[in-house]
């Protein structure tokens, strides 16, 4: 029977590694069907493979497949040898518990994270922390409230994961600082815009219901197939099933998850606070900390030190479970740019091209002709550039290093337009014939998790086509009520561009894993903002929000639904649930943000803040419109200094075509596993904050993702991704902690003393401390 199995799936897998036409997925012509006759031969065939993966998952389960049916040989086959497509449709997800629990987690991060944008030191609410904090509480209610007679509506049984996921959905979706926030807060502080509370509030929703929009238009081809395994996933989803499915400390994998989460609580606490230098082991630095030059390439373990060659970290804060469940060749195209990242920051800093000596090796801000920061308010009358006032201040530059950055992000997100067309279209072409009226295909699906999730009404498209209708409609009310200073036409142009954005990143992070497109869609926006409307800061900033935010939310909405089909919660649910969670946060976003302006406001927009409050990252996004909006010409024109910035774009988009050409003349070498835009996007990914856990993580993703894979497929079938989940959850609860009990998020800071391993006079590495 294994052999069968094997034998079984091992064609479609060929077909889904090979063969770039299909996502286990075929198109038919109704026409041509004539009868039900081949709907069903297509039926009773999908019900005997899963019946067949169900039989391998048993095994699995039970130690009792082979050596090859654990082995995974493509990044795909994970989402079916990793997590179980079990299902009980019985099991209630909407409970008193699940909408109680999320929305008081949904209330928590979104308070949290607003707090944390106007702090000095800027963190993130995370997933696994809510994760483990909402599985105690819920399993807590289960025993602590009465289920007898009529209290068993409010504790229907155990504590289950549907319920679980659900709240994880609405409480992450509502446990951010919304981009739209950023806008809000930016005319409140410096432009002396108050925004009428209503456009406020619906500028945070709608600007986020746009991306759902998208989500839903592109679910079935980039959530349904196997292809389309979102990697992130993977390591969620397993912990939910193992601590839902497994019972529990009996379990070895669950055993296992609590014994890797406390080492790690109780180990953070070193590198976090008590031996800083763990966080960055140069031997380099230690050998020598008086040399720029050192410092510059071999430091790294602060914020914009250097680029942190051969820097050994012992920090899994930095390092984080990336490593562990990110395919190989993912990582492979990472670890190439990072090579490039070495050779053209030292180039362009010791080559001194763009003056790159006159201003600090690493940095975000923008300086003058002196070596000084830009006065860039300075730039403005009545928020609009000022000509005369910018032959007063003369030229703007940026340090060598950001300006590398914008050319390598604009070069990758150029060359993620022709990746995707020429070797991921057909798996875009079944939506983009779905929007022909006409269209005769029928779009069949195979995928054992999307099998199981039959048995659950799906979501009407119109529901989403709705939404975007709707969502539309309040962007361009509230953009034309909040006096944004970007026309009608500009904003639908740059929603439709974000959507295309959207199919683009999603693909890659849907069927490699590829996450990191922020940096590029944001310059990217702001630039063609400045290009449509020129010289208006508050016009950029809007375009920004409208391009990126929505392609975000978007690919977010994506990855939930991939995350419900995975653990078969209803697709109706996790859309209530995102929905209620966007709602929530909109609405604590806003109020806390106006609580903390009005108390805080000095502090605020002072330059250095104070130990409690820091207006630093609404004086990053000023500073970046200000750029964009009131120096895109004089920065990034013909004649400016910088101009190989847009330039890049198209460059980016000829650099995958060497890679196809190869592919097709041979297509067995392996060509269509290099991704030009990952590489280019990589390629000047140390620019900016700590450097130092390069070298461990990829010695993490070699030994995870290559060694233990194909040599002891076993033990990484069953605990790869269970220990990544413990890795950092353990840490992200701890770190949690110390930041309120230590490291002064809730008023006072408490520093270790200092000693040799915590000098503060030196980098966290004992480098040459970064210029201030």
């Amino acid at each position: 029977m294994a052999n069968t199995t094997v034998d079984l799936l091992k064609p479609d897998n060929e077909k889904l590694a090979n063969d770039e036409q299909s996502l286990e997925a075929s198109t038919l012509d109704k026409g041509a069907l004539g009868s039900d006759s081949t709907s069903d031969v297509e039926e009773r065939a999908n019900k005997e493979r899963t019946r067949e993966v169900d039989a391998l998952e048993e095994r699995i389960a039970a130690d009792e497949a082979t050596e090859e049916e654990y082995r995974v040989e493509e990044a795909y086959e994970v989402a079916i040898k990793v997590l179980s497509t079990a299902d009980d449709p019985e099991l209630q997800a909407v409970t008193f518990r699940s909408v109680f629990l999320g929305l008081g987690f949904s209330s928590f991060g979104a308070v949290l994270a607003q707090i944390y944008y106007f702090k000095p030191q800027t963190l993130l609410v995370s997933t696994l922390l809510l994760l483990i904090l909402s599985y105690w509480f819920g399993n807590g209610m289960h025993m602590l409230l009465p289920s007898k007679g009529i209290f068993r509506w409010i504790n229907p049984g155990p504590f289950n994961i549907k319920e679980h996921v659900a709240i994880i959905i609405m409480s992450s979706t509502a446990a951010t600082s919304a981009v739209a926030i950023q806008v809000i807060s930016v005319q409140e502080l410096y432009y002396n815009n108050k925004m009428n509370p209503g456009v406020a509030i619906f500028t945070l929703i709608g600007s986020q219901l746009i991306g759902y929009g998208y989500a839903g238009l592109l679910q079935d081809v980039l959530v349904k197939p196997t292809k389309c395994f979102w990697p992130m996933d993977i390591y969620t989803a397993n912990l939910f099933q193992a601590l839902h499915y497994d019972r529990q400390m009996t379990s070895k994998r669950v055993r296992l998850f609590w014994m890797v989460f406390g080492l790690m609580f109780v180990w953070e606490i070193i590198p976090q606070w008590i031996f800083p230098i763990l966080t960055g082991v140069s031997i380099f630095c230690l050998a020598d900390n008086n040399s720029a030059v050192i410092r510059n390439i071999f430091g790294g373990a602060s914020n914009n030190e250097g680029m942190g060659l051969l820097s050994w970290c012992f920090d899994w804060n930095l390092i984080t479970s990336g490593s562990l469940w990110s395919p190989l060749w993912l990582q492979i195209n990472q670890y190439i740019g990072t090579i490039f990242t070495y050779i053209l920051m030292s180039a362009v800093y010791y080559g001194n091209l763009w003056r790159a000596q006159d201003f600090p090796f690493m940095s975000q801000a923008i300086f003058d002709e002196t070596g000084a920061q830009y006065n860039q308010t300075a730039l403005l009358t009545d928020g609009k550039f000022d000509a005369t006032k910018y032959a007063e201040l003369g030229p703007a530059f940026f340090s060598a290093t950001n300006a590398l950055s914008l050319i390598t992000s604009n070069l990758s997100l150029g060359a993620v337009v022709t990746h995707v067309a020429l070797f991921h279209w057909n798996d875009l072409k079944p939506f983009v014939l779905s929007l022909n009226p006409w269209n005769t295909k029928q779009y069949l699906i195979y995928d054992a998790h999307y099998e199981k999730m039959k048995a659950y009404k799906a979501i009407p498209r119109w529901w989403y086509v709705l939404v975007l209708l709707a969502a539309y409609g309040i962007a361009q009310a509230t953009n034309y009520t909040g006096d944004s200073g970007l026309p009608w036409w500009a904003l639908t142009v740059l929603l439709f561009i974000g959507f295309i954005f959207c199919a683009l990143y999603a693909t890659l992070a849907a069927t490699i894993g590829f996450q990191e497109f922020t940096t590029s869609g944001n310059g990217f926006f702001q630039m063609i903002t400045a290009y449509m409307v020129p010289g208006r800061p508050v016009a950029n900033m809007y375009g920004a929000l409208y391009g990126q935010h929505p392609m975000q939310q978007g690919i977010a909405f994506l990855q939930d639904l991939k995350l419900g089909q995975y653990v078969k919660l209803a697709p109706r649910v996790t859309f209530c649930f995102q929905m209620g969670g966007t709602v929530v946060g909109a609405l604590l976003n806003y109020v806390m943000m106006l609580s903390i302006i009005n108390a805080n406001r000095p502090a605020l927009l002072s330059i250095a803040g104070t130990r409690l409050w820091s207006g630093q990252n609404a004086q990053a996004y000023n500073s970046n419109a200000i750029s964009w909006g009131a120096l895109a010409p004089q920065m990034f024109g013909p004649h400016g200094i910088y101009h190989m910035v847009p330039i890049s774009l198209v460059i980016g988009a000829a650099c995958p075509l060497p890679f196809y050409i190869a592919y097709r003349l041979w297509p067995k070498a392996g060509f269509e596993n290099f991704n030009t835009s990952i590489i280019l996007q990589y390629s000047c990914v140390l620019s900016v904050g700590v450097n130092t856990q390069v070298n461990t993580s990829m010695a993490f993703g070699i030994f995870s993702q290559w060694w233990v894979r194909t040599r002891y497929p076993r033990w990484f079938t069953k605990y790869n991704y269970i220990v990544a989940a413990a890795l950092d959850g353990g840490t992200q609860v701890i770190v949690f902690i110390l930041n309120f009990a230590i490291f002064g998020a809730a008023g006072n800071a408490h520093a270790f003393p200092q000693w040799w391993g915590n000098d503060e006079n030196l980098s966290a590495d004992r480098c040459l401390a970064p210029v201030s």
